[in-house]
């Protein structure tokens, strides 16, 4: 197999499966059951802004004016301004700047998987096996799905800075250029999500300590634990280009309601012991933030690195078994005891998202499986003796009797799951039996076995990640209220309140409708404060959507969630004069309002558009808020803020052009 056959072939496979997915210029990606994406709720519009902003305003958006009665914009994180790639968005269209950024990060996801794996000097077969397994394990296709983009991006540069922390630690001498290099990739996972940063920086710097603990010492080298300080440089470097995230959250962070986040709302989507059934079982619908499925090609070849080299991947069994217990949040022990120790970890929440620490090591775990099938391969085709060959094959069998035991009694006993969960184990379970049978009766040769595992192994994940995510057109997502938009047009609303999300926040951004609810993370306390008083609808803890909806609260209702949906905060009474004191002058909601403060203006496909009696216009102060609400800044205080926030992104984007123009003078001399 020639050298840029591997990569190449990987980058079409990737092409193909994203095609048949549904990636078209002007759709968004989507979970295929699901009604809602963060793609089109939270990116697209924050794309929109950002471009609006520059282009049509000739401004940096500090603000916005859409959701959740007005707010921050490029002090919230998940608006990625600090994110050098976000600004392509100034470019091109929101949708084609999203679609472009998708697939990129995965190239880049899988090409820092491939650089690291081969600077580990594992064959190039391995090293796309491990590529492949990372880009599109099923964890990772599924968030794409979900529209959480950014932690997408976040991933994309965790294997090369796993790999940029190797050279620096590893090589014979240190260099200006890897450590800034290191600085730049360690920043690059910051910008892009700051709450994926804490477990990929935790474990960057955990696997430098290892790295230089375990690099030889000879006479007259300094001793190894000195090469440590290698990393002291990196520190500020670092430091200086994420200031444009964390200057503005530690000036803002006094106002939001994410600092009074308790350890039961940090632990929300924790894993469960029976979510761990999922490593087996590949379900294809669901929470995505429970999916434990790595593909069962790369759960056996990573067992196989594991009991070939205990020693040598004690490291990785490390980090597997402490992020499992994190995964498993208030389900263990150890989370618990961390966030007590440690309170400013609630901030991260969603303890579930550890298991993408267990996706990059048993990706890599996955390359070092197959290298040393290939290696055995090698010696049992040049009439060397293999140890325990008959038990080997015997486990072969096993492993084809277990994958046809599991698909069998998923198919039969489990007749509420998917038919295709069952199928799929069966399948994919023989097809590595076979394969693996094949090789070790000596009639495929190391690549040949190495091909075959590969394409199992792309099957395995394509059939999953297909059942996770697809792209939907515009009028999935953005058109499909046009009716709807013509009339809250004619009525020329001030802003609008919704109990039950009934107008869709891109929706509302693409016709500039201004919005007294919404779904973001970050949240205001004073905002949150005032939707409660005025929805009605008590926020008795830390929640992304804006008045809270339980629509999970009654396990007996067997109605879907898009039904529940309907008459979410049906029985909530809403406060008419605070809601006027907000400059609400519609309520919009799907459902009939018995209110003698509300008149109906309009009942169109099932949305009842309500004028509020109690509006008359009122004096906000220049930031769209009432003047001296409580817990929010005066608009003195938010000017200073915004200024705050530009000052940090040009020292930030400064500081980055000059370290990127250093490293790449670097690669240029040499």
């Amino acid at each position: 197999m020639k050298s840029p056959s591997i990569p190449l072939s990987l980058i079409g496979l990737a092409f193909f499966f994203l095609i048949v997915a549904g990636l078209r210029p002007q759709s968004l990606p989507f979970i295929p059951d699901a009604r809602f994406s963060d793609a089109a709720i939270s990116h697209w519009p924050a794309a929109l802004h950002l471009r609006e902003t520059v282009l049509q305003q000739g401004g940096f958006p500090y603000w916005q004016e859409t959701i959740l009665a007005d707010g921050p914009f490029a002090a919230n994180p998940l608006n990625k301004t600090a994110y050098p790639l976000q600004w392509l968005a100034v470019l091109l269209p929101p949708v084609l700047h999203i679609n472009l950024l998708i697939t990129l990060h995965l190239l880049l996801a899988g090409w820092g998987m491939w650089r690291w794996a081969r600077a580990l000097e594992l064959p190039e077969a391995a090293a796309g096996c491990s590529a492949l397994a990372y880009a599109f394990a099923p964890k990772v296709l599924a968030h794409v799905g979900a529209g959480h983009v950014d932690l997408l991006y976040a991933l994309a540069w965790w294997p090369w800075l796993m790999l940029a922390v190797y050279n620096l630690l590893s090589a014979s001498r240190t260099t200006w250029r890897s450590i800034a290099q290191t600085g730049i990739l360690a920043a690059l996972l910051v910008l892009a999500d700051v709450r994926l940063s804490l477990f990929a920086l935790l474990l960057a710097a955990c696997y430098g300590v290892w790295v230089a603990l375990q690099q030889p010492s000879p006479d007259g080298e300094q001793p190894r634990w000195q090469k440590l300080l290698r990393g002291i440089p990196v520190l500020p470097i670092f430091t200086v280009l994420t200031l444009s995230v964390t200057i503005p959250l530690l000036a803002w962070q006094p106002y939001l309601s994410r600092s009074d986040m308790t350890a039961a709302d940090a632990a929300t989507f924790s894993l469960e012991a029976g979510h761990l059934v999922g490593l087996l079982l590949p379900p294809h619908s669901g929470n995505v933030e429970t999916i434990a499925y790595l593909s069962l090609p790369v759960l056996l070849l990573a067992g196989i690195a594991v009991f070939a080299a205990p020693r040598k991947q004690l490291f990785w069994l490390i980090a597997l078994f402490i992020a499992v217990f994190y995964a498993l949040g208030s389900n263990s022990f150890l989370w618990p005891l961390l966030v007590d120790v440690l309170p400013f970890l609630r901030w991260f929440r969603v303890p579930a998202r550890a298991w993408f620490v267990v996706v990059l090591v048993s990706s890599l775990l996955a390359g070092y499986g197959l290298q040393t099938l290939m290696r055995t391969i090698e010696r049992l085709r040049q009439g060397e003796a293999i140890r325990r060959l008959v038990i080997k094959r015997l486990a072969i069998a096993g492993w084809m009797g277990g994958s046809l035991f599991c698909g069998g009694f998923t198919l039969v006993a489990l007749a509420e799951l998917p038919t295709a969960i069952g199928f799929g184990v069966l399948v994919i379970g023989l097809l590595l039996g076979v394969t693996l049978l094949l090789g070790f009766y000596g009639r495929l040769t190391a690549h040949r076995l190495a091909l075959l595992l590969t394409l199992v192994l792309f099957v395995d994940l394509a059939w999953t990640g297909y059942h996770w995510l697809a792209w939907r057109g515009p009028e999935a997502w953005l058109t499909h209220q046009d009716t709807l938009v013509e009339v809250l047009e004619a009525e020329a609303p001030a802003r609008i309140y919704s109990p039950n999300y009934a107008l869709e926040q891109q929706v509302a951004a693409a016709h500039d409708l201004r919005l007294f609810y919404g779904v973001d993370p970050f949240q205001l306390t004073g905002v949150v404060e005032a939707i409660e008083q005025g929805s009605g609808v008590p926020v008795t803890a830390y929640t992304v959507t804006l008045p809270p909806m339980e629509l999970d609260a009654d396990p007996d209702d067997e109605r879907s969630a898009d039904e529940r949906l309907l008459t979410a905060n049906q029985g909530a009474v809403p406060d008419t004069q605070t809601l006027a004191a907000w400059d609400v002058s519609h309520v919009l909601t799907t459902y009939p309002m018995a209110d003698d403060r509300l008149e109906l203006r309009a009942n169109v496909d099932g949305y009842f558009v309500y004028a509020n009696l109690d509006y008359e216009p009122v004096t906000l102060n220049a930031w769209g808020w009432p003047v001296d609400w409580p817990n929010l800044p005066d608009a003195a205080t938010i000017a200073r803020l915004n200024q705050q926030t530009l000052a940090a992104a040009v020292v930030a984007a400064i500081s980055f052009l000059m370290t990127l123009a250093f490293v790449l003078w670097g690669i240029v001399r040499r």
